[in-house]
């Protein structure tokens, strides 16, 4: 009789740790950014149905183009874009469609040359939140 008191507390205690989100990870999820040595971590980004939607730095301390932005799900967006040093450009990447609330962690590679340069440089980071 004690058991079957103590397995029915066990089972209410855990009832309302899952109506209260406890042991959905995205209750944890945060947004944050790693990684874009060189680059400058990216200023804003939302994840919304297939779009990703990535708003880049250039803290290289001059002009540079980006000619591409890639996730590692195979998303991208190749389109050559230009950036005054210090300036911001927008970047929309089609990926696979992510559910209001589903928590993602996408490792991005932004491929860019510095104006004037010969050679193409890369950097590349992590992308976490939540989907809007």
């Amino acid at each position: 009789m004690t058991y079957g008191w103590a397995i029915l507390i066990v089972i209410i205690v855990a009832a309302a740790l899952f109506a209260l989100g406890v042991f959905n990870p995205a209750t944890y999820t945060s947004s944050a950014a790693t990684g874009f040595a060189g680059l400058g971590t990216p200023r804003e980004w939302a994840y919304s149905g297939t779009a990703f939607t990535i708003v880049l730095n250039n803290q290289v301390g001059q002009a540079i183009t980006v000619s591409n932005v890639t996730a590692a799900q195979g998303c991208y967006d190749d389109t050559s874009t230009p950036i005054s040093a210090g300036s911001t450009a927008t970047f929309t990447l089609n990926c696979t469609s992510k559910a209001i609330g589903d928590s993602y962690s996408e490792a991005i590679t932004v491929t860019y040359r510095v104006s004037g340069g010969t050679l193409d440089k890369a950097a590349t980071g992590t992308l976490t939140g939540t989907a809007v």
